[in-house]
């Protein structure tokens, strides 16, 4: 936001320098692409190699930081691209289509090595049954992987979700319990396409939907001590 220069990004900012690599899934829907709107379950039924093509991109990608970036995109010719196109780096945005006339000619090779493959990703779940009303839930949540380290997402959440349930998980020693039913939810596999929320809500969809009175995610908490939430129009009165 602030610019590309040296004193503007990581380890002077907060922000990203041009050597990094933004990661994130490229699948065309939320949640597990073969077992779209119903839940991904040990015996499930999962799409075809053929009907899978309508969730799964069919081209190969492959991210790039924004220094190797601005390398293609300075020798790139063509109409110039409209203002709201324009990005940060110090270069006039083009269509493309072609070169610029002193690479006339020239290709770009890109070698994608990425593989389609299944895993296991389980969500971990806690609850505290109220005591008032056990079959109403307040949940709290957050995602557990990370493409790099996660210090900020999703751990800095994480650490704050741990140290609730312990916080709560001492106090219910002493036999207190909440009016309603809270639920503590670690979602597995946030960053491939939202897959642990994802899948569970297909799971559960009716009884969140008739039992659910809020959720609370905590993917990111490192803003200090006063509290900024945003909230769906559900809810953006409390």
């Amino acid at each position: 936001r602030e610019g590309t220069d040296e004193e503007h990004v990581f380890p002077n900012t907060f922000w990203m320098p041009g050597t990094a690599v933004q990661r994130g899934s490229l699948s065309m829907s939320d949640g597990d692409p073969l077992t779209p709107n119903w839940p991904s379950m040990d015996n499930a039924y999962r799409l075809d190699e053929v009907d899978r093509e309508a969730y799964l991109p069919k081209i190969q990608v492959q991210p790039i930081g924004y220094t190797d970036a601005e390398q293609i995109l300075n020798k790139m010719d063509g109409d110039e691209a409209p203002a709201e196109w324009q990005g940060g780096l110090n270069i006039t945005y083009k269509i493309g289509g072609n070169f610029t006339d002193a690479y006339e000619g020239c290709k770009i090779t890109i070698e994608v090595n990425n593989m389609l493959q299944q895993r296991v990703s389980s969500n971990v779940i806690g609850i505290i049954y109220g005591e008032v009303e056990p079959d109403r839930y307040v949940m709290l949540g957050n995602h557990r992987d990370a493409w790099g380290f996660g210090a900020v997402d999703p751990s800095s959440g994480t650490a704050q979700l741990m140290e609730v349930v312990r916080v709560l998980g001492e106090k219910k020693k002493t036999g207190w319990r909440p009016r309603r039913t809270m639920m503590f939810l670690s979602w597995g596999a946030e960053e491939f396409s939202l897959c642990g929320s994802r899948e569970f809500v297909e799971q559960y969809e009716i009884e969140l939907s008739e039992r659910g009175v809020g959720y609370l995610n905590t993917d990111i908490c490192m803003v200090g001590p006063i509290l900024y939430p945003a909230a769906s129009p559900t809810i953006g009165d409390l």
